[in-house]
């Protein structure tokens, strides 16, 4: 919550605080004047009797809650509690009657109009002339908007993250029918595929339609006046909010049963050409707000990716795919210091390119031996690993794994018969188990470098029409031997497309806080194209009235992690921060929290917080560069004072505030590094350049925000860049 809801009362007890003797105004003013602040607060404030009956009800609580003071004053308090949080309220009667506070408890209320609003709330204790507990006062903040932004940054992490896994078409497909349907709030979808001569249209999934329903539509030719159609055609999404609206642009289906109340139909897009579209069905009307629709796209665009790469994978032809593939294996085997987790991941890429199942056997010195199984069929990898357990191999046996272990020589198997599954079982169930996980051709290879065996690698083919070959044999010995050279040094999981702009964006504050008495503007800037998006973040939180508290920090990586990292970092900080908790407070309390994350995560942040009456401020800079401040003259000074370590960086780090003044007509202006770092130069010249550009610019903050990146240069740069902008009023 915003302001120190922990001091507003109901308007029945602005009597019971007696003014002391410092007091400018006499009592009835001073409840008037407090009643004006009541009244004028955006948030909801009410109070309730110690039997749960309305005594008091300001406008933001009309505004919120939709009943009126007449309305509502008098009656129960369950007139906004939904019926299943009744114990809930009950519970919050009863604490706040034994004298406790409850500070930003978030829950659900119910409107006027039946409809529910997500609220924080910060319920105390009223007292009456005898200090008995006669009532609590209420301050509700509406969380709806924050609590739908956190579900959608969420859910397209989650959409984007399962697509990245995903490599064939229908599990892209999938992906979207399965999750995107529920993250858009869709009742029913359908994607539809262009043919190989891209003149007509193939159903390839749905979900939420009837067989009938869908009976006439598996395929429709492309010149069709049908929404897919006209989507494809015009690359651009179709968003229609009533199926009056949906008849009226599309007559055909003005006799067809179209069951759904809204329709929102987009193309799946790759570089400039459409390979399809996605249309999602409502059961009720829809206004397709500006965010919906950048959400929706989003994830489409997600899908459209996917399956480009699905498509791609599949149209090359087998000699194309063993270069790509020894190339990939080789970025693979390079990048990581973890042998397992390299082979696994060279394990998944085997069973995705050459063979159906991929069995690693490593042995140590000590005669240690460790099995890594992975199958083009996820379901059956349990199966194989119980057979391994069940019967594990010998190693002193004929053939197989240990075989080529030791004597350092691969085998090819062409053909794996029934005469050769029978000497290769240790009894009947073995052979009858064997049959059933399917082997008809395999190689095995061992894994030696510098004169030493690691283990051996096996590739099964389950489908007879797949025969192993000569070929199939000198690919396998040469991705071993890059695989044995890279056990102590190499590997990385394979390297999946990232679309992080998105959800960086969603994730900035969409809004800046409208506060009397500053201009506040602010710029992100992503780094040039081709090149991954980062996790530079900015924020401006009126943490309470007169004080604004500025923040902007770098995210250490990049990519899709990077900016959800950043999402996280900031909603915790803007949480301490309106919690009351001081500059310093707040970002330890940012620190503590990363050190739980895993994988570990760092940021450099600069944390101002101003006074705006009296320009006084605190800053802690944590790593970061420093802040500049332009005095009313034009002059330019740094902000730097003492450095604090990143957060996330070091155990047991101190974060140190820094005092600073802000004069009328002076203007405030964070940035992150991409700003000012350049290859083979000095950040100090950098923040020169800065400096001297900052001086002989405007002083309006939307003017410097866009000028600054333009007279440094820095439009188009390897790094992601945000600036923060505040200029304080000449009053």
């Amino acid at each position: 919550m915003g302001e120190r809801e922990d001091d507003v009362r109901g308007t029945d007890v602005v009597s019971s605080a007696p003014p002391t003797s410092a007091a400018r105004y006499s009592a009835p003013r001073q409840a008037a004047h407090f009643q004006a602040l009541v009244e004028s607060s955006a948030d909801a404030i009410l109070s309730k009797d110690a039997r749960g009956v309305i005594t008091s009800w300001n406008a933001a609580a009309e505004r919120l809650y939709g009943h009126s003071a007449e309305e509502a004053v008098g009656r129960s308090i369950t007139l906004i509690i939904p019926e299943d949080h009744a114990n809930e309220e009950k519970e919050i009667l009863r604490r706040v009657l034994a004298g406790e506070q409850i500070d930003h408890y978030e829950t659900e209320r119910v409107r006027k109009d039946g409809s529910r609003v997500a609220v924080s709330l910060t319920v105390s204790p009223i007292r009456g002339p005898g200090n008995e507990i006669i009532g609590a006062s209420v301050v509700a903040r509406d969380i709806g908007e924050q609590v739908e932004r956190e579900e959608r940054a969420t859910m397209l992490q989650e959409i984007t993250s399962a697509l990245a896994r995903e490599v064939e078409p229908a599990q892209a497909i999938g992906v979207l029918v399965r999750d995107g349907v529920r993250a858009v709030g869709a009742d029913a979808a359908t994607l539809g595929l262009l043919g190989d001569e891209g003149d007509r249209v193939f159903l390839a999934d749905e979900v939420g339609h009837s067989e009938e329903g869908l009976a006439d539509w598996q395929s429709f030719p492309l010149d069709a006046d049908l929404p897919m159609c006209t989507a494809i055609k015009g690359l651009a999404p179709i968003w229609a909010s009533s199926a009056d609206e949906v008849r009226e642009r599309f007559p055909v289906l003005a006799g067809e049963n179209f069951r759904f109340a809204a329709l929102a139909v987009l193309p799946l897009v790759v570089e400039g050409r459409a390979i399809g579209a996605v249309s999602f069905s409502f059961s009720e009307e829809m206004e397709f707000s500006t965010e919906r629709r950048a959400f929706t796209g989003s994830i489409v665009q997600q899908v459209a990716y996917a399956l480009e790469r699905a498509r791609i994978h599949e149209a090359e032809n087998r000699a194309r795919m063993r270069l790509s593939f020894l190339a990939r294996a080789s970025a693979v085997l390079s990048e990581s210091l973890d042998v397992r987790t390299t082979l696994e991941r060279l394990a998944e890429l085997a069973v995705r390119n050459l063979s159906d199942w991929c069995a690693v056997d490593l042995v140590d010195d000590g005669g240690h031996h460790e099995t890594i199984i992975a199958h083009v069929d996820r379901s059956k990898v349990e199966f194989a690993e119980e057979l391994r357990r069940r019967y594990p191999s010998d190693p002193d046996a004929p053939q197989g794994a240990f075989e080529v272990i030791r004597t350092g020589v691969g085998k090819l198997f062409p053909e794996i018969t029934e005469e050769l599954l029978r000497e290769s079982a240790q009894d009947e169930q073995h052979f009858e188990l064997m049959r059933q996980l399917g082997v008809a051709s395999g190689i095995v290879v061992p894994l030696s470098a510098r004169g030493r065996t690691h283990g051996a690698l096996t590739f099964i083919a389950s489908n007879r029409d797949r025969a192993f070959d000569q070929d199939d044999l000198e690919l396998a010995e040469d991705l071993a031997r890059r695989a044995a050279l890279a056990i102590d040094t190499s590997i990385l999981f394979q390297r999946e497309h990232e679309t992080a702009l998105t959800l960086q964006r969603a994730l900035l504050p969409a809004d800046l806080p409208d506060v009397k008495g500053v201009e506040v503007a602010t710029r992100y800037l992503p780094a040039e194209a081709g090149l991954e998006i980062g996790g530079d973040w900015y924020d401006v939180i009126e943490s309470r009235p007169g004080q604004v508290d500025l923040v902007i920090g770098d995210v250490a990586g990049r990519g899709v992690h990077a900016a959800a990292v950043m999402g996280r970092l900031a909603m915790a900080l803007r949480a301490y921060v309106l919690d009351g908790r001081p500059t310093e407070a707040a970002v330890a309390g940012l620190d503590q929290l990363m050190k739980g994350f895993d994988p570990p995560q760092m940021s450099t942040l600069f944390a101002f917080s101003i006074e705006l009456e009296s320009g006084r401020a605190r800053f802690v800079r944590a790593g970061h560069p420093p802040a500049l401040l332009r005095l009313a003259d034009g002059q330019v000074v740094e902000l730097a004072g003492q450095v604090s370590p990143p957060v996330g960086l070091l155990n047991g780090a101190s974060f140190v505030a820094n005092e600073a003044t802000l004069p009328p007509g002076s203007t405030l202006l964070l940035y992150t590094d991409g700003l000012i770092e350049r290859r083979r130069r000095d950040i100090q010249v950098g923040i020169d350049r800065l400096k001297e550009a900052l001086a002989k610019g405007p002083a309006v903050p939307e003017e410097i925000v866009a000028g600054i990146p333009r007279a440094l240069d820095a439009e188009r740069v390897g790094d992601d860049i945000a600036l923060l902008a505040l200029r304080a009023s000449v009053d």
